[in-house]
């Protein structure tokens, strides 16, 4: 025997000096079922591939090293001494039992998570309407139960009452999906290789002001917006405002260097010398630019009125809000279109925070003057301006440039004008037609403004000479601001045509002279001519990356960044719509995020994101 030990203990040594590979492939001993167990009081239950036994009578699942006969025999003769001797058909009996508790947990299970997909999918839908989370519990829920009670029967319109839709429980489920669309986002932006800003300050229903942040990004070839964040500041400085865009920044990982533009308005905050946003942002990005937002400069321009005309709007204006600010006045003056056949009934009211508000406004007001005129007869002095020539020749004057000024806001809006050069082209057009309508205007040619000659056609009116010169005067100084403020910038990107032109023009071109071999090359290359799509410059840029990276890196710089501040417009109209003065307590990020995100929500992959499990006591009916 001591011999025998010692070969062993050897054995066990020289085993220990050498890899034990084979010992740790050994695979682990697994027990199986008998069907002889169950007279024991014994099932089985398959759990991490392998079966473990579970008695009939507690429930209690046992190790996979239990699954021995006198292990089984004894949980019986400790926790169940009374059912040592009862027959096998009592085992069977409790082994129905068993399954069919299985089976309906397992339902219930299922059901559970049906109802609680069901919920996030109901809760998306009600962010993306912007309507309050308690149109949940109040409304969408009810509605659901009746239309399935009438369809499918008072059965299935119980099952829908198990879907958890209370105002807490919605909230909750936006709150997750926002955080799962900023945690896509994050990601993606990561892996773009470049990334370009726009943003803006406003103050929302509860006065307190909001940074609204859009990012521009590389993802699968293309280009994509969506926004960044929205976060409430204290005062709309630049401090505070770049403190707050640097620390989203740095928290969520981003690197400032893959900055390569940043798009605002021209507030002293955003764009001053000295402290500014921008000044600011060039530190921790030095290769990024600024783009002053071509709307608002558009808006900067339109704004410009010599006396003469800026009194005739003024005048318009008070005529309009003297109907339009008097419930009673506004309905009279309905009534008196209804009377009259009149195409509208309503004037508009002018506000100079839209954009648009001015060539509306007086369009419907020329279109509605006789009306107006009549209605303010003997309750106004306005109604003298209706009656004066002089002063319709210039209210019909007005409408129509501005009317064209809106047709160029018009253009320079939506995420589809993404191209920086052909925004000044349009730019170069207007301030052309600027020019055209100047040399018709002096030779009394008056078919460039449709409502200015019809007035004159209609009246058979020789215009005066001082409004002609009026008219003229205002068309030169519009033209004359457009070049104030486009036509520097318009210069510098003139230098970078090639990114337009590429197979056009290969001189001349202010890059270094890697780019510009790259530029010769390229302007000779076939097979990416036929790529090539003018209204897909980015994609076209992206394809041509790994053939000419030095070329496309300067070109990317050129196209990614943002040439107006359009989409933080819209998510203010969005903020408007979501926090209104019944809800101005509401956290706004989440759901302003949900309404406007271009990512498609996932609600299966949030749910397993998350780890939720259904709770029907979130239920609004326990």
């Amino acid at each position: 025997m001591m011999y025998k030990w010692l070969v062993n203990k050897r054995e066990v040594e020289t085993d220990e000096s050498e890899p034990s590979t084979s010992i740790l492939k050994r695979k682990k001993k697994t027990r199986k079922y008998d069907s002889e167990y169950l007279k024991i009081g014994f099932s089985w239950k398959e759990d991490n591939d392998e079966q473990r036994p579970q008695c009939v009578i507690c429930f209690e699942v046992l190790a996979n090293e239990s699954m021995r006969p006198n292990k089984l025999r004894r949980h019986i003769k400790t926790k169940h001494p009374d059912l040592i001797d009862k027959p096998l058909s009592y085992f069977e009996t409790k082994l129905k039992e068993l399954n069919t508790s299985k089976t309906k947990i397992t339902q219930f299970t299922k059901f559970n998570e049906k109802a609680m997909h069901a919920s996030y999918l109901i809760s998306l839908r009600i962010a993306k309407a912007g309507k309050p989370h308690t149109i949940g519990e109040n409304l969408v829920l009810p509605a659901i139960k009746d239309t399935v009670g009438v369809m499918f029967g008072d059965k299935f319109s119980k099952d829908v009452e198990m879907i958890p839709l209370s105002n807490d429980t919605v909230t909750r489920r936006i709150n997750d999906m926002s955080q799962w669309t900023e945690n896509r986002l994050i990601e993606r932006v990561s892996k773009s290789r470049f990334f370009s800003l726009q943003l803006d300050e406003s103050t929302d229903v509860q006065g307190l002001c909001q940074l609204l942040v859009f990012i521009r990004y590389i993802w699968n070839n293309g280009p994509h917006e969506d926004m960044l964040f929205c976060e409430p500041i204290i005062r709309g400085t630049s401090e505070e405002i770049f403190n707050t865009l640097n620390t989203y920044i740095n928290k969520k990982g981003l690197d400032w260097v893959k900055c390569i533009g940043l798009c605002t308005d021209g507030a002293r905050a955003m764009c001053g010398k000295n402290s500014s946003v921008v000044t600011r942002m060039l530190e921790v990005s030095p290769n990024a630019s600024w783009t002053h937002c071509n709307i608002h400069r558009e808006v900067l321009v339109s704004k410009n009125l010599p006396d003469n005309l800026k009194i005739v709007l003024n005048t318009s204006v008070k005529i309009v809000n003297f109907i339009k600010t008097r419930p009673l006045q506004s309905r009279l003056f309905e009534r008196l279109c209804e009377e009259m056949g009149s195409s509208h009934k309503s004037l508009l009211l002018h506000t100079d925070v839209r954009w648009l508000s001015r060539g509306k406004v007086l369009t419907r007001l020329v279109e509605l003057r006789e009306e107006v005129a009549l209605f303010l007869k003997e309750k106004t002095d306005l109604a003298k301006s209706l009656h004066n020539e002089d002063f319709i020749l210039k209210l019909t004057y007005l409408a129509d440039i501005f009317s064209k000024l809106n047709e160029l806001n018009l253009y320079l809006q939506g995420t589809e004008r993404a191209d920086i050069f052909a925004v000044h082209e349009k730019i170069r057009g207007f301030i052309k037609k600027l020019t055209l309508w100047q040399n018709n205007i002096e030779k009394q040619n008056y078919d460039c403004f449709e409502t200015f000659q019809t007035f004159i056609t209609e009246n058979n009116i020789k215009v005066p000479d001082d409004i002609i010169n009026q008219i003229t005067l205002h068309l030169i100084s519009l033209k004359d601001n457009f070049k104030l403020y486009f036509f520097e910038e318009i210069e510098k990107y003139q230098k970078k045509n090639w990114v337009v032109n590429p197979f056009q023009d290969a001189t001349l071109t202010g890059i270094s002279t890697k780019a510009e071999e790259e530029l010769i090359d390229l302007s000779e290359d076939a097979s990416l001519k036929l790529k090539y799509s003018r209204n897909h410059l980015i994609e076209f840029w992206l394809s041509a990356q790994q053939t000419y990276p030095t070329l496309s890196t300067e070109a990317l710089k050129v196209l990614l960044p943002f040439s107006s501040s359009y989409l933080c417009e819209v998510g203010f109209s969005a903020m408007v719509g979501i926090k209104n003065k019944l809800r101005n307590k509401l956290q706004l990020s989440h759901s302003l995020r949900l309404k406007i995100t271009t990512i498609d929500v996932d609600v299966g992959a949030v749910i397993k994101d998350c780890r939720k499990q259904a709770h029907p006591s979130h239920s609004p009916n326990y």
